[in-house]
């Protein structure tokens, strides 16, 4: 498809380059949560959701037992394919579908970009420069966009680049069509946008204008904090709207962490760095948390727990880099330390979370 054609899609044909509001998210070990949190994170209204959500970790019990994967998540695990969350609208497609119908896909990007969607779909990453895979392995994985520029013929999107860093990139049309087309249409096919709205969007709403409100509940964030400290199955709160997950919650997850870095240094169990990744942005937010909750004034300015937290998040970094230093050199041994470690920091996590419930609750 050429310029003169892509040109033709546009509503407003001054419009020849776009590019959404996106920025780094403080979370991004899975992918789901870092589109979510690039898109709304500098949004002062969507503060009170964002530290609410991401207090709550799990181990799905179906990974274990089927897949005999540790997988590590935040709860709820906010994939973008899914209408779960405020302030963003959802529309979905499938290559499969835009194959019939005959629709180009730099034309559909394109016109979904300029009315303000980000696209998130999937590529072959052998084709995406400045990936992991380039040029050396076929990988289907997925990819954020939230530009383009007819006149520099290139995407603006986000992905792990070659160092394992979440970065924004430029992708040509080039690149971006033989990714696209080269893992077929049978598998990974779906095509989801999601456009940010404003809590004022929803105020002709017919279901009322909370639909696009988040206030903030200091009993509620209590509540989550008390499950994580108990080990207490999130989802026994939502049996109105699903069946409960089976999984490991809260503290309840150190045990499953000490046991999968066991079996890495056994050589039974791959490296991956996943696991201790989540376990660090757990405690960065946690660090942001209470800075929120200290400008709220729920918080003392000179309390310990925001020291506390500091010393804890550094320390899961140090995990999650041991981790990785372990998998780069293929040394299991070095990993022995982190058993006890582990253990160290969930008394330490206890004793934070004990101390941050009664201070909230004065």
């Amino acid at each position: 498809m050429n310029i003169v054609e892509m040109e033709s899609v546009l509503t407003d044909k001054t419009m020849r380059s776009v590019k959404l509001p996106f920025e780094i998210p403080q979370v991004y070990g899975f992918l789901g949560h870092a589109y979510v949190l690039g898109i709304l994170q500098p949004f002062e209204y969507a503060q009170p959701w964002i530290h609410t959500s991401y207090i709550q970790l799990f181990i799905a019990k179906h990974y274990l037992n089927d897949l005999q994967e540790y997988r590590l998540d935040f709860y709820p695990d906010l994939m973008i394919a899914y209408n779960n969350m405020p302030w963003l609208m959802y529309k979905h497609s499938d290559k499969v579908l835009l194959d019939q119908l005959g629709v180009d896909i730099h034309r559909y990007l394109i016109t979904q970009l300029e009315r303000e969607y980000y696209v998130v779909t999937y590529v072959d990453e052998f084709y995406i420069h400045n990936s992991i895979c380039y040029q050396e392995n076929h990988f289907v994985h997925d990819i954020f966009i939230y530009g383009y520029d007819l006149d520099r013929q290139i995407y603006h999107v986000a992905i792990f680049d070659k160092n394992r860093q979440f970065t924004m990139q430029e992708v040509t049309f080039e690149q971006f069509d033989q990714a696209y087309t080269s893992q077929g249409k049978s598998t990974q096919s779906l095509i989801s946008s999601c456009k940010r709205m404003e809590p004022s969007n929803y105020e002709n709403s017919k279901y009322g204008s909370g639909v696009g409100r988040f206030d903030f509940d200091l009993q509620l964030m209590i509540n989550v904090l008390s499950d994580y400290l108990e080990g207490r199955n999130s989802t026994e709160r939502l049996r109105i709207q699903q069946q409960p997950m089976e999984g490991y919650f809260g503290v309840e997850i150190y045990p499953y962490l000490q046991e999968f870095v066991t079996r890495v240094i056994e050589g039974v169990q791959n490296f991956d760095v996943r696991q201790l990744h989540i376990l660090w942005e757990h405690k960065k937010m946690m660090v942001a948390r209470i800075e929120y909750l200290q400008q709220l004034g729920y918080l003392r300015e000179e309390t310990s727990l925001l020291s506390e937290a500091k010393r804890l998040e550094k320390q899961a970094y140090t995990y999650r880099n041991l981790m990785l230093k372990g998998f780069m050199s293929q040394n299991r041994n070095i990993l022995h330390p982190l058993v006890n470690s582990l253990e160290e920091m969930l008394i330490a996590e206890k004793a934070l979370i004990t101390q941050l419930i009664e201070e909230l609750r004065k």
